[in-house]
């Protein structure tokens, strides 16, 4: 069963991480089981006409490797503020175009995120859509969460 928007938000993964990277990512199937101990997140806010949540799960190698591509460092000198600029770069590049094809208008928050050992949590949400992804050896996640509809209170007489 195709999943909300998963057809768009594998093409413009794949789009971003090339463009941004010249990393080739490839959908794969199955969900994605991370340990929050060696899981780096960045997610970024969604709100107007549609509401809720555009998260990466990026395990702490990749990372890595993001960083130091990103930034041409030599390997091994990424640092928790070069890692967070480049995750967040990534997940608002994704977030942009993802946002773009959700009803309109809407707007993207600074990206927020959580550094291995930490997890974010998103109440009053429900998880719409997961892509999983390989790149280099190494499996990550997309995911989207749409805020549920506030709960209508019905007055009794």
């Amino acid at each position: 069963m195709m999943q909300f928007l998963e057809s768009e938000i594998q093409q413009y993964n794949k789009l971003v991480w090339s463009t941004l990277l010249g990393f080739d990512i490839q959908p794969e199937p199955g969900t994605f089981d991370f340990s929050s101990e060696d899981t780096v997140t960045g997610s970024v806010q969604v709100t107007g006409k549609w509401n809720g949540v555009i998260t990466l799960y990026l395990p702490s190698l990749l990372v890595n490797k993001i960083t130091e591509t990103m930034f041409s460092l030599e390997s091994g000198g990424a640092n928790p503020e070069t890692k967070k600029d480049a995750i967040g770069e990534l997940i608002n590049m994704i977030g942009g175009n993802i946002k773009s094809i959700l009803p309109q208008p809407s707007v993207l928050s600074t990206p927020i995120f959580a550094m291995e050992g930490q997890s974010q949590q998103f109440p009053f949400t429900k998880k719409v859509t997961q892509c999983k992804f390989t790149c280099k050896d190494s499996s990550f996640a997309l995911s989207l969460y749409e805020q549920k509809p506030a709960e209508k209170k019905t007055v009794s007489a």
